[in-house]
């Protein structure tokens, strides 16, 4: 079967297996037509009709017991003498190839097909094995010509069909191989794998809609045909018409109620539509099956910490790790839910268990440094992040961690340190130099401050928060107020639905003096940001400079409400309200 296209949003389309085996004991056919004998059950011999061999017949039936017994090299003697009593019996070369691919050697088995079209060109297992072969040595041209003329010899069968239409498919050919397909269901009208195969083609074009009409035309023909409705699902899935997904893979469930891949699929999309309950039945069901058991405690165990039912999580992380201690991503889990349990030091010692070679390793290192650092502990969660970086070389992310772990703790000169250090490693990651520029304005460095996140915006001029930050810093110093406008309202283009970027701006026009403007930007501003003190306290700024004292004081009470301990706001608060008096609305 070809495998199933990818869920990325691009399509994937692999051939079948090149070496689709074709038993021996399945028809026999030999030059010119004959007679054909049932020596047994397992088989049909036809002799070549101008002189039938008891002997070739024989050395064919040993051969065919030595294959049964795993006798592969026995076969092949037998083999051979057969051919050499019956030198004109394409079957013979054909079996013969099949051993020999089993046995590694392409080339002979390559040239015993070869040998078998030559002595019957009408005999279609040749054939088709043969442009198999060609494909898997790179002979695309004559596998080609191999595959077509198995298709004329017998239009109505399908393999030959199939690996041509695959081979196109898997070279993104998908003109070929779409022309393939609808040949063979003209051919065979109710063909529900030629009409599964055309929506295959179709789901790797992300023609998804096609794609849909073809599965479904294959589940009309053949109801039973289980394979098919994964394949609707996922298109479904694709085109992002989730409800027909999920009701498509419920209706495969009736077909195939044990498919542990379909249920699988919908318990995904019923996560995806926050169905937790309807996700939990199908992983309880799954919970039962061996290979799905450990799979589906975890999963049932997310659900639960997704509903902050932390001591179900809890248990179900536990017992995936009483059967499997190795479960590294299970224990990563349980330690998440004991953090938000507040169980820090369960917590903690989850996550030191997790060794250093796991995937999940350099997460659970971060979530130990956020407990450290929610427990005053700044030198362990230092610690902590530190190991991850040794394992992780230069990530930028890990250092802007630990540059905000020392930040918070008010060690501003190890936190530029920390971002000095990775900017060795990545001098032009504008990332790593926003953040020292942040930290340099907030140790008063102003210079090196504007002067970085000038870099920032030389390597990328797209780079909104520095343009805001640079106009936001020449206005907030009074300085340079045509640039500043000039560089905020860059940032504006980039980012143009930015509460903070619009503050900005407004902020440029009251430092200009052109407090219409002002007021007109920083209301917009609060609309995107109403809880934010510093925005709202500069609308009320705007409104006194405009001489709008009363909506300049309701203003400052609403940002005193929001920062209350801001001295400076009370100061204005206080003053707004004395030159008003007993003025009411």
């Amino acid at each position: 079967m070809m495998k199933s296209y990818i869920h990325s949003g691009r399509a994937l389309f692999l051939a079948l297996p090149l070496l689709l085996l074709v038993p021996a004991c399945s028809s026999v056919s030999v030059a010119g037509g004959g007679r054909n004998i049932a020596p047994d059950k397992g088989f049909v011999r036809v002799l070549t009709p101008h002189r039938p061999n008891a002997s070739a017949y024989y050395f064919f039936s040993m051969a065919h017991l030595s294959r049964k017994k795993g006798d592969i090299d026995g076969a092949i003697v037998y083999y051979r003498r057969a051919i050499q009593a019956d030198p004109l019996s394409p079957l013979l070369y054909t079996d013969l190839s099949h051993l020999y691919i089993r046995k590694g050697d392409n080339e002979l088995a390559e040239s015993l097909l070869e040998k078998a079209v030559d002595v019957d060109p009408t005999y279609v297992p040749a054939h088709l094995f043969l442009g198999e072969i060609y494909l898997l040595t790179g002979k695309e041209e004559e596998a080609i010509k191999e595959l077509e003329t198995a298709i004329e010899l017998d239009r109505e069968g399908r393999k030959a069909y199939i690996f041509l239409g695959a081979f196109y498919a898997k070279k993104g050919r998908f003109d070929e191989a779409t022309d393939v397909f609808e040949r063979l269901v003209e051919q065979r009208p109710d063909s529900a794998v030629g009409y599964y195969y055309l929506g295959r083609v179709e789901a790797a074009r992300s023609h998804y809609a096609k794609a849909a009409e073809h599965f479904s035309r294959a589940i009309d023909i053949n109801p039973s045909f289980g394979s098919v409705y994964l394949e609707l699902g996922l298109a479904y899935e694709q085109a992002k018409q989730v409800d027909k997904a999920i009701e498509t893979y419920r209706k495969a469930l009736e077909v195939v109620p044990h498919s542990r891949e379909l249920k699988n699929r919908l318990a995904t999309l019923f996560i995806q539509q926050n169905r937790l309950d309807e996700a939990l039945g199908l992983y309880d069901e799954l919970k039962k099956s061996k290979p799905d058991r450990l799979d589906a405690m975890t999963k049932i165990g997310l659900i639960y910490f997704e509903q902050q039912m932390f001591d179900k999580a809890a248990a179900e992380f536990r017992w995936v790790l009483e059967e499997k201690p190795q479960a590294h991503r299970a224990r990563y889990y349980l330690g998440a839910t004991y953090e938000e349990k507040g169980e820090f030091e369960k917590a903690i010692e989850e996550f030191k268990k997790i060794p250093a070679n796991d995937k999940v390793f350099v997460d659970a290192k971060i979530h130990t440094a956020f407990i450290y650092e929610r427990q005053g502990r700044v030198d362990d969660a230092v610690a902590a992040i530190r190991e991850a970086i040794e394992l992780k070389g230069g990530d930028a992310e890990l250092y802007r961690l630990l540059a905000s772990v020392l930040r918070e703790a008010g060690k501003f000169t190890e936190a530029m340190a920390a971002i000095e250090e990775a900017l060795e490693l990545s001098p032009d990651n504008t990332d790593l130099l926003f953040t020292l520029g942040v930290l340099y304005d907030e140790a008063d460095r102003y210079e090196e401050s504007v002067n970085t996140m000038l870099k920032v915006i030389d390597l990328d001029p797209g780079h909104a928060n520095a343009l805001n930050y640079v106009g936001y810093t020449f206005a907030e110093k009074g300085i340079r107020l045509d640039e500043a406008e000039e560089y905020v309202k860059k940032a504006l283009a980039v980012k143009p639905e930015s509460g903070h970027i619009i503050d900005s701006l407004g902020w440029v026009y009251y430092k200009k003096g052109e407090f219409d403007k002002a007021v007109m930007e920083l209301e917009k501003a609060t609309q995107y940001l109403p809880e934010d003190p510093v925005v709202v306290e500069h609308l009320g700024d705007a409104y006194l400079k405009g001489s709008f004292k009363k909506k300049a004081r309701d203003a400052y009470e609403k940002a005193n409400l929001l920062d209350p301990d801001n001295e400076a706001l009370k100061s204005k608060l206080d003053r707004v309200k004395a030159d008003l008096g007993g003025e009411s609305e």
